[in-house]
């Protein structure tokens, strides 16, 4: 079906393109993993020259959105990280990420020792004031970022945690247990949409003011007791957070 609507507007053609397969993707017309129409076929659609489909084509595989595959077209990106959520499902995510064939890895951001703000103060039902450790990561898949996450521990509870190992890419619930005997048991999740600050666009590749999944979780201990409040920012179309999942994995 071909349209002139393209030519009326201000944006570049191009950039009208992408919106519109961004729409059709989002829309479900395409699902993750299908293969969308030729360059070809998507001109004769819209009423539009192959360049201009081309360019917006580039630019979405660039983005991350689509992908080329040599030999049979291009193809809707499946997201690179399915994340099992939900109060039952706390878990290492390296072992989670190694046991869906993915390789992690992680980046320390901040590693430091704070004064609890307020709110978190509340989460953890620890006085406002207290000491926390603060553990900033960038989350990776196949050295892909994909999340960034914030850890905020009682130091009370933790008060010589091993950052060294931490620095070194060990699991944080792993050392909670070894350390500490503390284990992870259930969690207390909250999901919205957020937008990406300037420092999160950089780090997970995306634009500033993107949309972006924003989890905040309360971990609690085999004696139901906080533990931990989390702060994960995760990439909307790198990650998707599935509550069915039969698995359910403490380290």
């Amino acid at each position: 079906m071909k349209t002139d609507l393209y030519h009326s507007a201000e944006d570049p053609l191009y950039r009208q393109i992408e919106e519109t397969l961004q729409e059709m993707i989002e829309e479900t017309e395409y699902e993750p993993g299908d293969r969308i129409p030729s360059e070809r076929a998507l001109a004769d659609q819209l009423g539009v020259s192959r360049m201009s489909v081309r360019r917006a084509v580039e630019n979405l595989i660039g983005s991350g959105l689509l992908e080329r595959r040599s030999t049979s077209g291009t193809y809707v990106c499946s997201p690179q990280v399915v994340r099992p959520a939900g109060p039952m499902y706390v878990f290492s995510l390296s072992r989670f990420l190694r046991e869906e064939g993915k390789t992690p890895g992680s980046q320390i951001l901040e590693l430091d020792q704070i004064r609890v703000p307020r709110k978190v103060a509340s989460r953890l039902q620890i006085r406002v004031g207290a000491h926390v450790w603060v553990i900033r990561r960038l989350r990776l898949a196949n050295d892909q970022p994909f999340c960034i996450e914030t850890s905020f521990l009682p130091a009370a509870l933790v008060p010589d945690l091993d950052t060294q190992a931490l620095r070194e890419g060990a699991s944080l619930y792993e050392l909670l247990e070894q350390q500490f005997a503390l284990t992870a048991s259930t969690g207390q999740d909250e999901w919205r949409i957020a937008y990406a600050t300037s420092e999160e666009a950089g780090l997970l590749k995306l634009s500033p003011g993107d949309p972006i999944l924003l989890m905040r979780s309360v971990i609690y201990d085999q004696n139901g007791h906080p533990i931990e409040y989390l702060k994960s920012v995760n990439h909307p179309e790198k990650v998707v957070f599935r509550s069915n999942l039969s698995t359910r994995e403490f380290i």
